[in-house]
């Protein structure tokens, strides 16, 4: 089992098994922005899910303070663009120019998912 913290002092989210770190999403805030960069999972604890375990509790914690999300880090960008609810974080204006690089790993959503996630929790 692991646990997940936001580590304030060093803008990263950190994934602790039996109290070492295994994992980081690494951040950077601009403003009402949260943009995603980089996310590292230790290779001895990979397939654990811990990469999703850190995107969802970044994408949570966005959603949470009201944080528009940036995701440059490619792994972030595919789970965003595959689970329409996280799809309204990213701003309207971004949300194309970030879709491409992932477009052909994408499932294909039917038009009322798409307009769902488009209104979404915002």
């Amino acid at each position: 089992m692991h646990v997940i913290h936001n580590n304030f002092g060093a803008s990263q989210f950190d994934a602790y098994i039996d109290g070492a770190v295994a994992g980081s999403l690494h951040y950077q805030m601009q403003g009402d922005q949260l943009w995603l960069l980089h996310t590292a999972v230790d290779e001895t604890q990979r397939g654990q899910g811990l990469g999703t375990g850190l995107i969802r509790k970044a994408l949570a914690d966005a959603h949470r303070r009201r944080l528009e999300v940036l995701p440059f880090c490619h792994e972030v960008r595919k789970h965003i663009f595959a689970h329409p609810v996280y799809f309204n974080l990213v701003p309207a204006a971004d949300r194309e120019s970030f879709r491409k690089p992932v477009e052909g790993q994408l499932p294909v959503w039917p038009s009322d998912q798409r307009e769902l996630a488009e209104a979404g929790p915002r």
